[in-house]
């Protein structure tokens, strides 16, 4: 094993340069023209729109280092910013990634931490083109990804109207389930908490069918349905009213959490599910007819930005927002 402080930075990037160049399967329609080892990386003509995101990863936030399979958060890292690409119905291009490492830390986790990214980029596509390594006293990973669509716009937060139904495209709260677990030190590998909170699975394919579609309105579910639906009511100027018992739930989640499944289902972060509105018909008319299944929970009404919960019954129902904030505490 070999410590950072033991190599140089030169053959530190050179080594992780080499886990891409022998894992990730090489792109046929690739626009990259220069990738790592140049002080930039070189990118052809793109579409017609381009979309830009970035998230951190920070050691004692959202992980532990001594605790976390590096191949799983090199996973992670790059699905939770591929998530917001899909959002948008874009395509993936190429990414770029900061790391800011201890002196301490191995460079065989690092090397682990790449192969994540191959075993993702396999399967989502895009490139990784470049980035940078700085000397941090807390390890931290910084991705930056870009996408493209030829539509002549993306999908927003900002357009969604009453008489819209609201919709999601898979079950929710089983990621909140695994960080219980986790926190409880209950968490096992493999099984699907597991692979929720971990292992989680970029609605890319989904979000391009449906700006194609012609779904307007949409974002991804990062912070919890009622924190990020807030959101889209906030942007659109609207209210909306959400049914309890039509959220989509996965059996494991009811069966292992059998009294707060709901809670869990409707305040718990990290699904990665995509959120959209649009007319009953047009939502039933993508699910009946592609591969997209959506399930719809909802619909958006005349206000100014508040959401409701009821039930089946059309009781209203008291539920916490829950999800995540970084400066409250969670």
């Amino acid at each position: 094993m070999t410590k950072v402080s033991e190599i140089s930075e030169f053959d530190l990037i050179s080594r992780l340069e080499t886990v891409l160049e022998n894992n990730v399967t090489p792109n046929p329609d690739s626009k990259i023209e220069l990738s790592i080892g140049d002080d930039a990386a070189v990118i052809g003509n793109l579409d017609n729109l381009q979309v830009v995101t970035t998230d951190a990863m920070v050691d004692k936030v959202h992980f532990v280092i001594d605790e976390v399979d590096m191949r799983d958060l090199g996973w992670k890292s790059l699905a939770v910013n591929y998530s917001d690409i899909a959002s948008m119905g874009c395509k993936p291009i190429y990414s770029v990634v900061t790391l800011g490492i201890r002196a301490d830390i191995l460079v065989e986790q690092l090397e682990s931490l790449y192969l994540g990214f191959s075993d993702f980029l396999n399967i989502y596509g895009g490139e990784l083109v470049g980035g940078d390594i700085v000397k941090s006293d807390t390890f931290f990973i910084s991705v930056t990804v870009v996408g493209s669509t030829d539509k002549p716009e993306t999908m927003k937060r900002k357009t969604a109207v009453p008489g819209d139904v609201i919709a999601v495209t898979g079950a929710l709260g089983c990621s909140n389930a695994g960080l219980r677990l986790l926190l409880n030190g209950e968490l096992k590998k493999p099984s699907h908490f597991y692979d929720a909170h971990y292992l989680p699975k970029p609605r890319i394919t989904e979000g391009i069918n449906l700006l194609d579609m012609g779904i307007k309105t949409g974002m991804d579910i990062s912070d919890g349905l009622l924190n990020d639906l807030k959101k889209i009511c906030v942007a659109s100027n609207v209210n909306a009213t959400i049914n309890i018992d039509n959220i989509p739930v996965h059996e494991d989640l009811k069966a292992s959490f059998p009294d707060n499944f709901t809670e869990m289902a409707v305040s718990g972060g990290e699904d990665y599910e995509l959120l959209v509105t649009g007319h009953e018909s047009l939502i039933k008319y993508i699910s009946d007819s592609t591969t997209t299944n959506l399930h719809i929970v909802g619909e958006i009404e005349i206000g100014s930005g508040n959401v409701n919960t009821v039930d089946n019954s059309g009781n209203k129902i008291s539920m916490t927002t829950g999800g995540w904030d970084h400066f409250t505490e969670n």
